[in-house]
């Protein structure tokens, strides 16, 4: 067993282990940058603020794979307006019979 000051150890880690590690986190940050260059280069100017935002979604979900990252709760996606609003509902009108109505029959000519 090697003790956390031998020659073999990084922070205590065996070397291997921090290889490992650090070849994980390097993955990871590609990964990231991967999503974020094909996204932003295909994105419309107009659309890039929400662009933006979803990949602060990304990078927070990627986040959680990280042994002591925790994923944040990023803000909401703005919703679209639409340019013009509704028209008013016009009135409603409602019919009311004091008998009820007989069904109607519909015959067949013979």
């Amino acid at each position: 067993m090697l003790s956390a000051l031998s020659p073999g150890t990084v922070f205590g880690a065996p070397v291997s282990l921090a290889l490992c590690a650090a070849a994980v986190l390097v993955v990871i940050l590609l990964l990231v940058a991967a999503v974020a260059w094909i996204a932003l280069r295909r994105a419309d100017r107009a659309d890039l603020p929400v662009v933006l935002l979803g990949l602060a979604h990304v990078i927070s979900a990627l986040c959680g794979l990280l042994p002591w990252g925790r994923p944040a709760q990023p803000p909401a996606l703005p919703q679209r307006s639409t340019g013009e609003p509704e028209p008013p509902a016009g009135p409603t009108v409602v019919l009311m019979r004091a008998e009820p109505s007989e069904p109607a029959v519909v015959r067949r000519p013979e």
